[in-house]
């Protein structure tokens, strides 16, 4: 989800794997501390945009690690420059989204479309954090800085991208690690098996939509488990 600072969402994720090696952590374009374009971008500008970061950088097999939105970019990325990732790790990501959660996200936009589209920002928030989210209070304060067009423009870039959403899972041939939230799933998990066999699937206890604040120990260690075993030295 757009934040003033998107990339503090994997802050936590960050700082481990920074004591482990390289760790690189952005804000995409339009998003948090990166350049504010006329137009907001699409999801497979975003993954170029990657890839443009990781030529520039130098950087050669990176896990892509993508949160919400972001896992949306990080199969992009592995469809259209499959020689660049090494994996990709999804955290609640809506790749593939069901009926029900697709329906449910189509009325969030209408209600950010609209004058009270304030109203709209706050039901999601209650819809995706658990009461017992510690982080939610943050998450309010974050979500309710980012401009409404910025709003509207996120969600009609993951409807477009949805569209082509399974001939991308299919193109992914490296390991893949999809991690739900216990708020719900917001991916369709054996439709998403059955076009990418290698999918590696694992559930967090005792968060929402933002697992990677709110238990990070969690994730931290289902990601760095996954690559020992997905992963040659």
């Amino acid at each position: 989800f757009p934040t003033r600072r998107s990339s503090d969402l994997l802050a936590p994720q960050f700082y481990f794997f920074a004591r482990r090696g390289t760790a690189i952590n952005l804000d995409l374009r339009g998003y948090g501390r990166s350049d504010k374009p006329a137009k907001y971008g699409t999801i497979a500008q975003y993954a170029d945009d990657v890839a443009c970061l990781c030529r520039q950088l130098k950087i050669t097999s990176p896990i892509i690690v993508g949160h919400s939105m972001g896992g949306m970019v990080a199969v992009e990325l592995a469809a259209k420059h499959p020689m660049l990732p090494a994996a990709i790790v999804l955290i609640s990501s809506g790749v593939l989204f069901p009926k029900a959660a697709l329906e449910g996200e189509e009325e969030v936009l209408r209600g950010l479309r609209n004058a009270t589209y304030r109203t709209a920002i706050q039901a999601l928030i209650d819809q995706i954090c658990l009461p017992s989210d510690r982080f939610k209070s943050h998450i309010e304060t974050t979500f309710f800085a980012i401009p409404q067009e910025q709003w509207v423009a996120h969600f009609e870039a993951m409807f477009a991208w949805d569209k082509v959403a399974p001939e991308r899972v299919a193109a992914c041939k490296l390991p893949v690690l999809y991690i739900q939230d216990s708020g719900g799933c917001y991916s369709d998990l054996p439709r998403f098996s059955s076009l990418c066999p290698q999918l590696v699937i694992g559930k967090t206890v005792g968060s929402g939509h933002f697992p990677t604040l709110e238990i990070p120990e969690q994730v931290n260690s289902m990601v760095e488990q996954f690559t020992k075993i997905h992963l040659k030295p």
